[in-house]
């Protein structure tokens, strides 16, 4: 048993990634982002803080009906990165069912990624 379980952690440490690993220094991101960009960053928080609600990468419907899919909203005529981060910096604008604050050190990040949702027409 204990031979067993030693085997085991030796297995399982051979797995592990380190900093000169060229696999984790190149990883990218499921919208094919390299780690730690803004666009990675955004394409993260909005997975993790948005996808309840929004459709946070090309599909057009979310999972609530009332909230705009981020390529809806990405696509809307004249909205600039600037325009799109002055909205998001400003709380008082989002609607009421919308109950939590974008963290001002993610608003850029955020903007960066859906920017990379407009369609090309």
């Amino acid at each position: 048993m204990r031979v067993t379980a030693c085997l085991m952690a030796l297995m399982l440490a051979g797995c592990q990634s380190t900093a000169s690993d060229p696999v984790s220094s190149t990883a990218v991101s499921a919208g094919g982002f390299k780690k730690d960009t803004p666009e990675w960053r955004g394409e993260k928080f909005a997975n993790n803080r948005c996808a309840r609600c929004h459709s946070v990468g090309f599909a057009e419907t979310s999972p609530l009906s009332n909230a705009p899919s981020f390529s809806e909203i990405a696509n809307t005529r004249d909205l600039t990165a600037a325009s799109l981060a002055e909205w998001m910096k400003s709380h008082e604008n989002y609607p009421d069912e919308m109950y939590f604050q974008i963290p001002e050190e993610h608003i850029d990040d955020v903007v960066a990624y859906m920017i990379t949702l407009r369609r090309p027409d």
